[in-house]
């Protein structure tokens, strides 16, 4: 099953279809004109989520395209954890497409979500929490942003509010927040009963300093799940 983000610039939301896949995946996009080195792009899919990391250098203030050394690239693709800019390899996504995680192996479903027992996963770019919570018929989600994805945000945080499909349908949104870079995000899917097939997905900025050089950050997580007593 994919999700799909639709492109909306007054928004800020990435254009990216994800699967769900194995674990451990990274793909690195290249960006789509490599003359100029601001964006840095990884994704990363584990068990039951998949995180995309985009950070994007301030341009120059005269306007003109940016202008970094290899060592300079190839140093902030090392802390962004992606490839650097115009370093595609082959078999890379086209120029301003998203790869989906796991796009060479075998494609699976959604993860299961056991009645109370309280699932996370981790990657690179921080650590997603879920609980079906079948007394209740809900599920509690907790999202925390990495430590080292955290040591080069340099103000708050801000949180669209999770998107989230029940079998689906769409679901009105869990509010956002505008919150520091320690903080757990955190919310409630309901009503979720046994067997429902639930997506959900969210979006956060955040201003960086990657390696001296300043900008914009996002990430963009989600996760595919079946509800299970």
């Amino acid at each position: 099953m994919r999700l799909s983000w639709k492109r909306a610039a007054a928004s800020g939301w990435l254009a990216l279809v994800v699967t769900v896949s194995g674990a451990g995946a990274t793909h690195a996009v290249p960006v789509a004109n490599p003359a100029d080195d601001r964006t840095f792009v990884s994704t990363t899919a584990t068990g039951g989520s998949e995180t995309t990391l985009r950070v994007v250098l301030d341009a120059n203030s005269n306007g003109s395209p940016l202008k970094l050394t290899h060592a300079e690239r190839d140093r902030i693709a090392a802390i962004v954890g992606g490839a650097a800019p115009g370093r595609g390899h082959a078999g890379d996504a086209p120029a301003g497409a998203r790869q989906p995680a796991g796009a060479a192996g075998k494609k699976r479903g959604p993860a299961t979500l056991r009645c109370d027992r309280n699932p996370s996963w981790s990657d690179a770019n921080g650590t997603l929490s879920a609980r079906f919570n079948c007394k209740y018929s809900t599920i509690n989600w907790g999202y925390k942003i990495s430590a080292r994805v955290k040591s080069f945000i340099t103000g708050n945080v801000k949180e669209r509010g999770v998107s989230w499909w029940n079998n689906g349908k769409r679901k009105p949104n869990n509010a956002g927040h505008v919150v520091g870079k320690h903080y757990h995000f955190h919310g409630t899917l309901k009503p979720v009963k046994h067997a429902d097939h639930v997506q959900f997905q969210d979006y956060m900025t955040f201003r960086v300093n990657v390696g001296g050089r300043t900008g914009t950050g996002s990430i963009t997580w989600a996760s595919d799940v079946r509800a299970k007593k």
